[in-house]
């Protein structure tokens, strides 16, 4: 399951309009809307963390059934470094993208 998918999946379990998730994760609904009629589904940090709040999940069970298979390869390159991480480091490297991100 990619992030569309997800999102898709979570929308439709609560019979939620596209309309209504924008409106309860305070994203535009234009936004919203670019991202399901284009299928260019780019969210950043933020918006998916806006997309849990709305959801009441956390971010860790919302990317725990995301398939690493859909990841570009810097993005799973990225994943084998942080898992090589302590706790305290992805942490910090947490911390760090959520600045760069903003």
């Amino acid at each position: 399951m990619n992030i569309y998918e997800k999102i898709e999946k979570l929308r439709k379990e609560r019979d939620w309009s596209r309309s209504r998730l924008a409106k309860e994760a305070g994203i535009p609904e234009t936004t919203v809307y670019n991202w399901f009629n284009e299928k260019h589904f780019t969210p950043s940090r933020d918006k998916i963390e806006d997309i849990c709040a709305a959801f009441g999940i956390t971010i860790a069970s919302f990317y725990s059934d995301i398939e690493e298979g859909n990841l570009t390869s810097k993005e799973t390159l990225l994943l084998e470094y942080f898992k090589a991480l302590s706790d305290e480091k992805k942490d910090a490297l947490t911390e760090i993208a959520k600045l760069l991100t903003k």
